[in-house]
C-alpha cells in the first residue's frame, strides 16, 4: 500500500465461494476494506463460454447494476496442411491455437460508450504498454431544441476532445504497472516533442492484486465522467492481469479434445461378449453365430445446446468430434467382427475337441465290447466242454461182486435145439422161462444149476458187457439169464 489515505481496491475471491467470480474491496483513509464491486466471469462449464474471455463489473450491493464489461474473442492460427502432423494427430489436422489479441474493448453503460485499449511496446524500454482514450464530455447538454436531440452523443462524436491514458510496466522483470495521463503537446503545430507536458500518474497496480488511485492527480483531469474512468481503469487492469499475464488456455477456456493412447484399453465392452457371459447355459451348437444380415451404418447424432460455431476453434472441435465418433464407430465395428470371428473359431475348436473325445470314447467302448465278447465266448466254450465230459466209472467190486468170468471156447458154441432161434435185440438176454434168474445189474447172483461143461476147451473171451476182465476159466458157457424187470 502506497498511502492508506488513497483509495485502494483489492481483488479478493468471491464471498459466495464461486471459483470464477471475485470481489473488489475498497479501502480509504485507513478504513477496513468494504465491498465496492462484484467481478463476474461466465461459467466455464457452459457451452457459450468456450474459446472466449468475458468479465463484467457489477455493483456489490445491487447485483442488477452493470457498470461495464469486456468480451474478448481471440484469433486462431490456421490449421496445418502437413500430412505428417495430420497422421500424428489421428487423421485430423492439429487444433488451431489462440493468438494473443493486441487490443480489447471495454463497454460502458449509462452512458453507453466503447473504450478501445490498444497494446503496444515502449520505444525506450521495450516494455509492453496499453493505451486508451476517454472523452472529456460524456453527457449530452440539456436543450429544448429538437435539432440538438437528433444529434449523436458526445462519446460517439469525433469532434469531442479526448484524454489519452496508458498502462505501462515499470520494468521487464517487475509485475507492477502504472497508469498515467499522457502529457499534452504545447506546440501548436505538434512538430516538436520538447514542448510536450510530462505524464501524470493516475493509478498504480501493485503485484497484480492492489489498484491504488492517485486521487490528487484525478482532481486535475478535465473529464465529465470520473466514475466511468474508474471503471475503465479497474477493468483494464483486470484484463491485463488475466489475459496478458495468465495462461491462454485457461483464460480463453480452450478445451482440449481428449485422445486415447494406443496402449489404453477400450472403455466399452462388446455387447456380444456381455450377452455370452450372461447366458453361460447356452449349448455350443446354439451359441454358434449364424450368418446375419449386414447391419446398416450407425447414425451419430450429436445434440448439443452449444451455439453455432463462430470461430475456427469451435469449427475444429466439431470436425474433430465428428472424426472421433466416426473412428469410434469403425473401431467398435472392427472389434465386433473380430470378436465374432474369435468366437466362431473358439466354438469350432470346441466342437472339434468334443468330436475327438467322442471318437476316443467310442474306440474305448469298442475295445471293451470286444474284450467282453471274447470273455463270454471263452466262458461259453468252457461251459460246453464241462457239460460234455463223461461220467466217472462206477467201481466193479460194488456193482457186480459175484459176477462170474466166462471163457468162450474156440469152436462154435453148441446150442440146444430147444433154444429159441429168434432173439430180440437189446441189452438184456432172454433166458428160458422155467429157469429162475436174477439181474446181474442189481446184485443178483447167477444160477448154479447151469454150468458149462468143463470138458471142452473154451478160448478166453471178454464178458458180454466188456466191463469185467478176461475169464481164466476155459470151457465155461454163458448161462442164459432172465431179466427180473421183464
Amino acid at each position: 500500500m502506497i498511502d492508506e489515505n488513497l483509495p485502494t481496491f483489492y481483488l479478493r475471491p468471491s464471498s459466495d465461494n464461486i471459483k470464477h467470480n471475485a470481489s473488489v474491496l475498497l479501502s480509504q483513509y485507513g478504513s477496513e476494506a468494504a465491498p465496492a464491486y462484484a467481478l463476474r466471469h461466465p461459467d466455464p462449464a457452459s457451452p457459450g463460454s468456450k474459446n472466449r474471455y468475458a468479465v463484467a463489473l457489477y455493483d456489490s450491493y445491487h447485483p442488477d447494476i452493470l457498470y461495464g464489461e469486456v468480451l474478448l474473442i481471440p484469433e486462431w492460427t490456421q490449421p496445418s496442411l502437413s500430412q505428417e502432423e495430420i497422421r500424428r494427430n489421428g487423421g485430423v489436422p492439429p487444433p488451431p491455437q489462440p493468438i494473443l489479441p493486441s487490443s480489447f474493448v471495454i463497454q460502458l453503460y449509462n452512458p453507453d460508450q466503447q473504450i478501445v485499449v490498444q497494446q503496444g511496446v515502449s520505444k525506450w524500454s521495450a516494455t509492453p504498454q496499453w493505451v486508451f482514450e476517454m472523452p472529456q464530455q460524456s453527457f449530452r447538454q440539456p436543450s429544448v431544441s429538437s435539432i440538438d436531440r437528433t444529434q449523436s452523443d458526445p462519446t460517439a462524436s469525433e469532434t469531442t476532445p479526448k484524454l489519452r491514458f496508458k498502462w505501462k510496466k515499470e520494468g521487464k522483470l517487475s509485475k507492477d504497472y502504472v497508469c498515467s495521463l499522457s502529457g499534452k503537446n504545447t506546440n501548436p503545430d505538434g512538430s516538436k516533442r520538447k514542448n510536450r507536458e510530462p505524464d501524470i500518474t493516475i493509478s498504480m497496480f501493485k503485484h497484480l492484486r492492489e489498484i491504488t488511485m492517485y486521487e490528487p492527480n484525478l482532481m486535475r483531469l478535465e473529464i465529465e465522467d470520473p466514475k466511468g474512468l474508474e471503471v475503465v481503469i479497474l477493468l483494464s487492469a483486470i484484463v491485463i492481469r488475466e489475459v496478458y499475464n495468465g495462461s491462454m488456455r485457461e483464460t480463453f477456456n480452450v478445451s482440449e479434445v481428449p485422445r486415447r493412447s494406443s496402449g489404453e484399453a477400450a472403455p466399452r465392452k462388446n455387447s456380444y461378449e456381455r450377452t455370452r457371459r450372461q447366458r453361460p447355459d447356452v449349448l455350443p451348437s446354439q451359441a454358434a453365430p449364424q450368418p446375419s444380415q449386414p447391419r446398416p451404418p450407425l447414425q451419430v447424432q450429436a445434440v448439443s445446446p452449444r451455439p453455432p460455431p463462430t470461430d475456427l476453434r469451435s469449427q475444429w472441435e466439431i470436425d474433430a468430434e465428428t472424426a472421433r465418433l466416426k473412428n469410434e464407430v469403425e473401431r467398435e465395428e472392427r472389434e465386433r467382427r473380430h470378436a465374432e470371428h474369435a468366437e466362431r473359431k473358439r466354438i469350432k475348436k470346441m466342437l472339434e475337441e468334443e468330436e475327438r473325445r467322442a471318437q476316443l470314447k467310442q474306440i474305448e467302448i469298442d475295445k471293451e465290447t470286444e474284450r467282453l465278447r471274447r470273455q463270454f465266448e471263452r466262458e461259453k466254450r468252457q461251459e460246453r466242454k464241462n457239460n460234455r465230459s463223461p461220467m466217472p466209472t462206477r467201481p466193479t467190486a460194488n456193482l457186480r461182486p459175484n459176477l462170474p468170468v466166462i471163457n468162450y471156447p474156440q469152436g462154435p458154441i453148441q446150442r440146444p435145439h430147444s433154444a429159441n432161434p429168434y432173439r430180440p435185440a437189446g441189452p438184456y438176454l432172454q433166458g428160458p422161462a422155467n429157469n429162475a434168474s436174477s439181474s446181474v445189474f442189481f446184485g443178483g447172483g447167477s444160477s448154479t444149476n447151469h454150468r458149462p461143461p468143463t470138458g471142452g476147451k473154451v478160448n478166453s473171451k471178454p464178458n458180454f458187457f466188456g466191463l469185467l476182465g478176461h475169464s481164466d476159466h476155459s470151457g465155461q458157457r454163458l448161462n442164459k439169464k432172465q431179466s427180473a424187470v421183464f
